[in-house]
């Protein structure tokens, strides 16, 4: 039968003891569920790989010298609005009435606008327009993983949600390496086609998801919001709920970490070897990609079936964090190619570890599951707002010693920090494994 979502009857017991067992408020789904679920999580993938080398190599285009100030106004302005729309989304998601679901018009939405942004960075002719275009693409963006983050709540039960997540998060890591080499091929297309068609694709791929999700109905309005209740859409106590703070640190250091890798790996291979051919520097970002797309995978799926069956989620995210730290060094330890390639391999492999419990780990942390939406939006803040901090971040560490910003060795130490911090802050998890 199809759940109402609302309070009485899909949570006839309290909801710390419902997140305690293996049951999910969603109906059964059918297999194109599963599928489409995947494909969106690749579409993700795909977005967050043009965005790496589309926007930067048009920003080095326009002005070589500026082009790392630049790229950092653009990120940080992306993710000043995610940051403020994301948990509002949430929210509204859980709340909502629509004969649509809960969870279904937040994906529509969510691709409409992200497709309205291409549109925007395509036809681009100055930073104004382009910084305009990625806003709305990383609104739009925010508003699909909101949504496939909470049905981790809504449809994935407990025992499968290690591996689910390993499928997922690899699902990203290939989506990631697909727009990357995407990007790359069609950059002889002009500026539209670089962004236009695997952009395009990745709409197509995240839509699929709105017709196959059988997705939760509520039929009583909720309570009107507080004050509290508005507040609480951007914040929960830590004092109140610890494991939930520390399970969130640790996504957000671990994900800063890596988006100071990813956000300037196409500038970063530019200047740290000296290349200047932008076909040269796709060819070397397409290899970096694939190292840390292939790495990624192997150790997301054993790390995913470990944790399931052991029922741990914690080693798994220290190993990751820790091994991620070690690949970084060996990143930037030797200026030769070959050597980073390595490293960016190393920490494939430790993201990959990471991500096989990374969502298990959170929505095992969450306070309930009837307030999922809000809860995995302010979640969410800690995937998304490393897009407003690392850029600020990078924007001053790499100008030590580099007034034009090219102290990439810089931005990697302080990702190597940024590691070492999340496996410290998952040790303070009490309440899951």
């Amino acid at each position: 039968m199809m759940s109402t979502h609302a309070a009485d009857p899909v949570f006839p017991i309290p909801p710390a003891a419902a997140l305690g067992d293996d049951t999910v408020p969603g109906e059964r789904q059918t297999w194109w569920f599963w599928v489409a679920f995947v494909l969106t999580w690749l579409a993700t993938g795909i977005a967050q790989g043009v965005a790496g080398v589309a926007v930067p190599q048009l920003l080095k285009e326009w002005d070589p010298d500026q082009a790392t100030g630049n790229l950092s106004i653009v990120l940080t302005a992306g993710g000043a609005a995610i940051l403020v729309t994301t948990p509002v989304f949430g929210r509204l998601s859980d709340r909502s009435l629509s004969r649509l679901g809960i969870r279904r018009p937040w994906i529509a939405a969510g691709v409409l606008i992200a497709a309205i942004g291409y549109l925007l960075q395509a036809f681009a002719t100055s930073l104004l327009v382009l910084g305009a275009g990625a806003v709305l693409v990383l609104v739009g963006w925010g508003a699909v993983s909101m949504t496939i983050h909470t049905l981790f709540a809504d449809q994935i039960r407990r025992r499968i949600r290690a591996i689910m997540s390993a499928v997922t998060g690899a699902a990203t890591t290939v989506g990631i390496f697909g727009g990357v080499a995407l990007a790359g091929a069609v950059a002889g297309t002009g500026q539209i086609g670089m962004f236009l068609i695997p952009g395009g694709i990745a709409v197509v791929l995240a839509i699929t998801l709105f017709f196959a999700l059988r997705d939760l109905h509520r039929t009583v309005p909720a309570a009107p919001l507080d004050g509290r209740g508005v507040i609480e859409t951007f914040w929960l106590s830590p004092r109140r709920h610890p494991d939930f703070a520390w399970a969130w640190i640790c996504r957000f250091f671990m994900t800063a970490s890596i988006v100071s890798v990813t956000s300037y790996l196409y500038l970063t291979i530019s200047s740290r070897f000296g290349i200047d051919d932008p076909a040269r520097i796709a060819a070397v970002q397409t290899q970096a990609t694939a190292a840390f797309t292939i790495m990624n995978l192997v150790l997301a799926f054993v790390f995913g079936v470990v944790s399931d069956r052991t029922g741990r989620r914690k080693p798994t995210v220290v190993i990751g964090a820790l091994t991620s730290a070690v690949g970084l060094v060996v990143a930037v330890a030797v200026g030769d190619v070959t050597f980073f390639l390595i490293g960016i391999g190393i920490v494939g492999a430790g993201q990959g570890a990471y991500i096989a419990a990374d969502v298990a780990l959170m929505t095992e942390c969450l306070p309930s599951t009837e307030d999922a939406g809000k809860d995995l939006g302010i979640v969410a803040l800690a995937y998304l707002l490393p897009g407003i901090l690392v850029p600020v971040f990078a924007f001053f560490v790499t100008r030590i010693g580099s007034p034009t910003g090219e102290n990439f060795v810089a931005l990697y130490a302080g990702a190597v920090v940024m590691a070492l911090f999340a496996a410290f802050a998952v040790t303070r998890v009490k309440a899951v494994r």
